[in-house]
């Protein structure tokens, strides 16, 4: 017996829900799925929403927590995590409520990085569908898991209930209850189909477009006037506006808006209240 799940699914993002129970439950039935891990930034309230509209799924509870080496993504968890902390600390505090830890994405840019070599992380997500297409970063991540001996996961990314489950993990377990201990010990089976580069990525990253919406297959927005962040190659100095403070930084908005780390978590904490 087994269990096919997208592990990194984004059903809501800066107030906006992209991924509602009745999207996901026709998105889940019709690419075959057993469910989904919601790991939405900086709440996990939608998740458990989720879990319990759809009960005839297996819906994960998780989060994907900004720490201060790059992302972390927390499994089977029940209480939310406070983001811009160390990453070890943020990965004892996960498995202190009995969930598992995977570094998602570590060699794109908001990543954890060479750090995944030392964390203590239970998984490395090795194929991520949104960045599918760029091969080398996916390709390190999984030559980082094989070095390191850490079990391999595949997932989707996206905000997209269209996309769910175009990528996932196979989890080889009996019960539905050991699928955690299934990941952590690397019974698994990935399944692994990118998801199509979007013209609105073209536009916003290497044409300057302004004004550009955000894409629904990965709905990152700014938090100042809602449209697409995007990001440069090389780095460039630019002013945070809440702040003031000046960081040299490749990600910020496609209209010029930029926030430092420390201001987005206080917006996204105080809009999440």
């Amino acid at each position: 017996m087994s269990f096919k799940l997208d592990l990194h699914v984004h059903s809501k993002f800066r107030g906006k829900t992209y991924v509602t129970a009745e999207k996901l439950r026709e998105s889940l039935t019709k690419s075959r799925l057993d469910g989904v891990a919601i790991t939405n930034f900086f709440d996990i309230s939608h998740a458990l929403l989720l879990k319990q509209q759809l009960k005839e799924f297996i819906i994960i509870v998780g989060q994907e927590i900004q720490t201060n080496q790059g992302h972390i993504i927390a499994l089977g968890i029940n209480k939310k995590l406070s983001d811009f902390k160390d990453a070890e600390e943020t990965i004892n505090e996960i498995h202190s409520q009995g969930g598992i830890a995977i570094a998602p994405h570590p060699y794109l840019f908001l990543g954890v990085g060479k750090k995944v070599m030392s964390l203590p992380v239970d998984a490395i997500e090795t194929y991520n569908g949104v960045i599918g297409a760029s091969f080398v970063f996916n390709f390190m991540a999984k030559n980082s898991a094989r070095k390191k001996g850490v079990p391999q996961t595949a997932s989707t990314d996206t905000t997209s209930p269209a996309f769910v489950g175009r990528s996932y993990t196979e989890v080889m377990v009996g019960d539905k209850n050991l699928i955690l201990d299934g990941i952590k010990s690397g019974n698994v089976e990935l399944h692994k189909r990118a998801l199509p580069v979007p013209f609105v990525f073209i536009f916003k990253n290497f044409l300057n477009f302004k004004n550009i919406e955000p894409c629904p297959l990965h709905a990152v927005t700014c938090c100042l006037c809602g449209a697409s962040m995007a990001v440069r190659i090389l780095k460039r100095d630019l002013q945070c506006s809440d702040c003031r403070r000046i960081e040299k930084s490749r990600i910020f908005c496609s209209n010029g808006h930029y926030l430092c780390l420390q201001c987005t978590v206080k917006r996204e904490t105080a809009n999440s209240l």
